[in-house]
């Protein structure tokens, strides 16, 4: 039967004196070959069963940042038959503690000492955990008075070299990992997914995009999320591709000079910052190069023109983001088509497109063709080998064997999310046009209703106030209530560039969201762009501005930046009810 471990083996064996990860250490990428990469698995996975007694469907947890130990750890899990079970670093303490204890982990594998305290401080919590297992050396950890016993992960795996772990009977409907949703909408749910699910997932997305054993990803979003756990991991290493790891969101800019990919999985929010960069630099050069960058976006693909656009300009930008992106794909949120059509002309490829956790997790996707042949920009079509339907509900309903089989210790709401005829509810609302391309219009759950019984997606308005240059984050309010509102975090950048041109003093964020004048500026261009483009019911007739943005540290937002809807209504309740 097919698994991960004895396909990525198979492909190890195939590419053995290949690069297969990029790790920055003291300032350098150091290379791991996958002949190299592949001793590592066998021998934590030894460790696993020898020293820990692990045994099949054993929960494993992993608590960390992107890194090689993180894809060592995941596929060492799954050799033995174990099911790893990833954590959100973002995630508070509390959180962290009741995945723990739902999961019935019996390790913890953490990276660090930040991230270990969040575990320490609810300690007298934890039922389950047996050990801890640290990738760096924390000897203050040892004199901790703890239940539990903590061990570095190096010494662990260091002399292990002519030791083999014992072979598992793994079926491709075994579970192998447990991922808990990220809860947009209320309390995570484990999701539980098979070998074939994850497997099945990574052949439909290789046969749309095919990944080539020259490529090199750049791994950032968190590998704790579906999306990078199928396409930015499982795809890179069984196709014999190189996966670089940034060292961090904030470094992203830095890495992808030095890794140069040719492969980016990202999400909206990355690439409305490096739009937002390079109009910046734009922005503070001279008259001439502002005008000549305006004439460049001007010009025409395949003409004379456009090739010396290409040269004097597109060229440089590209190299700015390491200058071999062949493909940039986005997922986890709506992408404005604008940054699609922006970097397109910059000659940049950037993919939309659609999943669920649930369905391991990529349903849809935009391909290249589908941009030349229609012109589309979007999600896309169905993968090979995945149903899309829409409900009379409009509601988009899957099937297909990427599609998860239950959640874990949650019967109730496996049930409710099938129907009758066991396909997968998502809970998103879309419809699919003539040519089978999917559109997702918004969350079933999220949907606004007026007092006067008009329905409102907020997912809609909220990209069109996006949008916007002053704007960096919104949502929109006015559930029960009789006209919308809006949350709104301003682009502090913009506001401030505005306020000197014009003359006007600079106040702290506290003081301006409260200051009338700027209130007015904003309620001003929503009358003249935003409210231009809705139903009178759907205008935005009240606002609140923010003085930060969401934050996921704040609970606030997803690890892929969704909004976490009650979470922010919740720590904005006085604001809202003084509307």
């Amino acid at each position: 039967m097919d698994n991960l471990p004895d396909k990525f083996f198979q492909s190890a064996n195939k590419y053995a004196n290949k690069t297969a990860l990029l790790y920055k250490k003291e300032g350098v990428y150091f290379p791991i070959k996958y002949k190299e990469l592949a001793l590592q698995i066998k021998n934590f996975a030894f460790t696993l069963q020898d020293k820990f007694s692990i045994r099949k469907n054993d929960k494993i947890a992993i608590l960390s940042e992107n890194r090689p130990e993180w894809l060592i750890s995941d596929l060492a899990i799954m050799a033995i038959g174990g099911i790893s079970v990833p954590l959100h670093t973002t995630l508070n303490s509390e959180a962290i503690i009741n995945v723990l204890e739902h999961s019935e982990a019996r390790i913890l594998i953490a990276s660090n000492s930040n991230l270990l305290n969040k575990v320490l401080i609810n300690k007298n919590k934890l039922n389950y955990l047996e050990n801890i297992i640290i990738f760096e050396d924390l000897p203050v950890i040892e004199k901790a008075n703890l239940s539990v016993k903590v061990l570095n992960f190096h010494n662990l795996i260091d002399h292990n070299e002519s030791l083999a772990f014992r072979k598992v009977d793994i079926n491709e409907d075994d579970c192998c990992t447990i991922i808990y949703t990220s809860g947009t909408t209320g309390e995570p749910k484990g999701v539980m997914l098979s070998h074939k699910n994850i497997l099945s997932n990574v052949k439909s997305v290789n046969t749309a995009i095919p990944a080539k054993d020259t490529d090199v990803f750049l791994s950032f979003l968190p590998l704790s999320h579906a999306l990078e756990r199928t396409t930015g991991q499982f795809i890179p290493i069984l196709c014999g591709s190189t996966i670089a790891y940034a060292e961090n969101s904030k470094t992203l800019a830095k890495n992808l000079k030095e890794v140069r990919p040719t492969i980016l999985i990202s999400v909206p929010k990355i690439f409305e910052k490096f739009h937002d960069a390079i109009w910046d630099k734009v922005n503070k050069s001279s008259k001439l190069k502002k005008k000549l960058f305006k004439w460049a976006l001007k010009q025409n693909k395949n003409t004379f023109k456009y090739k010396i656009a290409d040269y004097l300009v597109f060229k440089k930008i590209r190299n700015n983001l390491g200058g071999r992106l062949r493909i940039s794909i986005s997922g986890g949120a709506k992408l404005n088509e604008n940054l699609v059509k922006f970097f397109s002309k910059i000659g940049i490829l950037i993919l939309e497109g659609y999943g669920l956790t649930e369905t391991s997790p990529v349903v849809s996707v935009t391909t290249e063709n589908d941009m030349k042949n229609f012109g589309k920009i979007g999600v896309g079509r169905g993968l090979s080998g995945i149903e899309i339907r829409i409900s009379n509900e409009k509601e988009i309903l899957i099937k297909g064997q990427n599609v998860f089989s239950q959640y874990y210790k949650n019967n109730e709401a496996t049930k409710k999310s099938f129907d009758k005829d066991n396909w997968f509810c998502t809970g998103d609302l879309g419809y699919i046009d003539s040519n089978g391309f999917l559109s997702v219009t918004g969350r079933k759950k999220e949907m606004i209703v007026l007092s006067g019984g008009k329905n409102v997606w907020p997912e809609y308005i909220e990209n069109l106030l996006n949008n916007d240059k002053f704007i960096s984050q919104s949502m929109v309010i006015g559930d029960n209530q009789n006209f919308v509102s809006a949350i709104i975090c301003p682009d502090w950048q913009e506001v401030e560039l505005y306020l000197k041109s014009n003359n006007l003093p600079l106040q702290s964020h506290q003081s301006l969201v409260k200051d009338k004048k700027i209130i007015k500026i904003f309620e001003d261009r929503i009358t003249e762009k935003i409210n231009l483009n809705l139903s009178d019911f759907e205008k935005i007739k009240k606002i609140i501005l923010l003085s930060e943005e969401f934050t996921q540290e704040k609970g606030e937002l997803t690890p892929t930046f969704k909004l976490r809807r009650h979470i922010i209504l919740h720590h904005n309740d006085k604001l809202i009810k003084s509307l």
